[in-house]
């Protein structure tokens, strides 16, 4: 629709409409709730929505407050031994890619 075409009919009501297509204020069609436009963070939330980062929980909190940490929910890495090993961490970019072929044969 044209911004103008409504004002001959209505001049004030058509006027008005397009001013407020034109301009972005307080009464523009684009402010306002966004739900399904942006992906919802905790600055768009309301004010007590606390989203996170994805991290698991390690605890709990009491109803005092204080924060017990629970061993049974702490991550355990075990690592092989590795003082021996001749293999380096470094792996070149000069280094030829393996063919499925060669790894076949080496099993």
């Amino acid at each position: 629709m044209q911004p103008f075409a409504a004002a001959a009919r209505r001049p004030v009501a058509g006027a008005l409409e397009a001013m407020m297509s034109e301009l972005r204020g307080k009464f523009s069609p684009r402010q306002g709730h966004t739900k399904g436009r942006t992906p919802l963070t905790s600055k768009r939330g309301p004010k007590n929505y606390y989203k996170g980062k994805g991290a698991n929980s390690t605890g709990r909190i009491t109803s005092k407050g204080v924060f017990i940490t629970q061993p049974y929910k702490l991550y355990e890495f075990v690592a092989p031994d590795l003082s021996d090993c001749e293999l380096k961490p470094y792996v070149s970019h000069k280094t030829p890619k393996l063919e499925k072929s060669v790894v076949e044969e080496a099993a």
